[in-house]
């Protein structure tokens, strides 16, 4: 999608900020009037917003503060955007034409509500292989997922392959790290 001049997005301390992974998953979502959005872990609401502003939205996250912060977000924007509190997927019900999620990719182990943005467990994976073990659940059959993984994240990636027709549409070099947004088809 691009990246819509207009969208002005309040940051809070306590909810990740967008950054150079919340802008590669923006520009490479595509998303038509006539499909339904998802976006997983949601944050401050950036790449829902934008959806929101084509199609039908809804959006999640776990995180109090960033459902409270998405939805001061998307009132400030006159976007009509359903947001939940749930992790993950759960209680969510599809099918959705399109999923998008920028998960936390980093090893680690969370000490905050904030550091759990980042924190995907012991190898970077483990949040990642959660959404993609639930995602058949709520993907429509035509439908596609996009996904930001780190090229560290070796067991979400091969289990992206094993499970779905995977397309690296894009890659960013970071200092420590390269991302690739994934588009994952049934």
């Amino acid at each position: 999608m691009r990246s819509d001049p207009g969208i002005v997005v309040d940051e809070r301390p306590e909810v990740y900020r967008p950054a150079d992974d919340s802008f590669l998953l923006l520009r490479e979502v595509s998303v038509a009037p006539d499909e339904r959005f998802l976006e997983v872990g949601t944050g401050t609401g950036l790449v829902a917003l934008h959806a929101a502003r084509i199609t039908t939205a809804v959006a999640t996250d776990v995180t109090p503060d960033a459902v409270a912060l998405a939805r001061h977000n998307a009132r400030r924007n006159g976007v009509a955007l359903d947001i939940v509190w749930t992790d993950l997927m759960a209680g969510i019900k599809g099918p959705f034409d399109v999923v998008a999620f920028n998960p936390p990719y980093l090893e680690g182990r969370a000490t905050s509500a904030l550091e759990r943005a980042w924190d995907g467990g012991a190898d970077g994976s483990e949040v990642s292989l959660r959404f993609l073990n639930d995602l058949p659940r709520i993907l429509s059959p035509s439908g596609r997922a996009y996904l930001v993984v780190s090229r560290e994240n070796v067991r979400a990636r091969e289990i992206a392959d094993a499970m779905y027709r995977v397309t690296v549409l894009a890659s960013k070099p970071l200092f420590f790290e390269r991302l690739d947004a994934l588009e994952l088809r049934q």
